[in-house]
């Protein structure tokens, strides 16, 4: 075969990756530019949305996102919220219907469709979609307020029913004053009908936790809306990409030292110098060993002259930040101090413990004052002077 029907193919196949390779690229750069316009109009339509005097621009910004991702619930639903913000009632009702269909599951179609229906004297309408907007948020008291007025409505206008929709109304008008008792409007519904229900005592109750209310609400900054509630907002979810799958852990034994043996032998975990892995205090065959990170063996530690340990438990005893050791061996107990050099981590002096023959163990605290009771033993704490190593200092009796 002659060399250049060798090369030939050779240098297709390498043009045809170069090609590809600029393909993605080009798409990429086109997708975050994509992405950046598609912001600009959600932050700028967000802006004027908020501005009573802009809002019928921000229903244009709002459209235009739409535009460029005619699937996203939430540009649909946000562009369909602007536009019952100015009064576009019908317009505004056929996008959150789409919204819904798309998405049963969001609260903000089932509440603002039935604030929607309840301005439009659709009262059954509103009812479907406020008792909808219950099931999926339970909590939210606006919803259950609008549910009660629809009751209170329904019983104003059939005469046979009246009994039946007057105990659905207080049911609901009770639910809200329960979930927010600050709300003034719960309450002055259950006045009026506690007073058609012939309960004076409660109707009393509710006048004045009403009059209470609006007392504190005189001057407010922002007077109570009952057709508001934050599912009334725009839709502003936060667009967080899925974390990356974390890696298999990876798992190997390591011996790092041998010889610690017995029925008291133990193992003790730490934060010691700050670092991204934990230390270690072995002690066991007659001996304690600190090891740093874990692995490194820290040879002036302070605890080389242990013998006989039973228990070794890190803490904080004076809130320094750096562990401190409760160190139990079999002549008695003692309490171990870090330095503040936590670089270098080297100890300076302990606390000591030692028991008495009474039964009470006396501890030695060169910092602070302390007294407590554990398990029938009384610990009594004695200022001392600092010593100059991490060791046990025996304590005064």
């Amino acid at each position: 075969m002659p060399l250049r029907d060798k090369v030939i193919p050779v240098i297709i196949a390498v043009c045809g990756s170069a090609w590809l390779v600029h393909s993605q690229m080009n798409q990429a750069q086109t997708d975050r530019a994509r992405e950046a316009r598609l912001w600009e109009h959600r932050n700028l339509a967000k802006a004027l949305y908020e501005n009573p005097t802009t809002q019928v621009q921000a229903v244009g910004e709002f459209h235009a996102a739409l535009e460029m991702a005619p699937g996203s619930v939430r540009e649909r639903l946000n562009y369909g919220l602007a536009l019952l913000r100015t009064g576009e009632l019908a317009a505004g009702i056929a996008e959150l219907e789409k919204v819904q269909k798309q998405d049963p599951k969001l609260p903000h179609t089932w509440f603002n469709l039935g604030v929607a229906y309840k301005k439009q004297d659709k009262f059954d309408k509103a009812l479907v979609e406020f008792e909808g907007m219950a099931r999926l948020v339970p909590t939210e008291p606006v919803t259950h307020y609008q549910i009660g007025t629809l009751h209170k409505i329904r019983a104003e206008a059939e005469a046979a029913a009246k009994e039946a929709e007057i105990a659905a109304a207080i049911k609901e008008f009770e639910i809200a004053r329960d979930l927010d008792p600050l709300l003034a409007a719960p309450h002055f519904q259950l006045y009026g009908l506690y007073r058609q229900s012939n309960r004076p005592a409660d109707a009393a109750t509710e006048l004045r936790v009403f009059q209470e209310a609006k007392k504190r609400q005189d001057g407010a900054a922002i007077p109570e809306d009952m057709d508001w509630c934050m599912y009334a907002e725009i839709y502003d979810p936060i667009d967080a990409r899925p974390p990356a799958p974390l890696a298999t852990p990876v798992y190997r034994d390591e011996t790092i030292a041998t010889g610690f043996t017995g029925d008291e032998a133990g193992l003790a975990v730490l934060d010691l110098d700050g670092g991204s892995r934990p230390s270690l205090i072995a002690w066991g065959g007659g001996r304690a060993q600190l090891f740093r990170n874990g692995k490194t063996p820290v040879p002036d530690s302070g605890l080389e002259a242990l013998r006989d340990v039973v228990s070794i438990v890190p803490g904080d005893f004076d809130n320094d930040g750096l562990p401190d050791l409760c160190v139990i061996t079999h002549a008695g107990a003692a309490l171990y101090r870090m330095s503040t050099a936590i670089s270098k981590r080297r100890p300076t002096s302990p606390a000591a413990f030692s028991t008495p023959r009474s039964g009470s163990i006396t501890i030695t605290i060169t910092t602070k004052t302390c007294s407590s009771s554990v398990r029938n033993r009384s610990y009594s704490a004695i200022t001392a002077r600092p010593a100059s190593a991490m060791k046990p200092r025996a304590s005064r009796l």
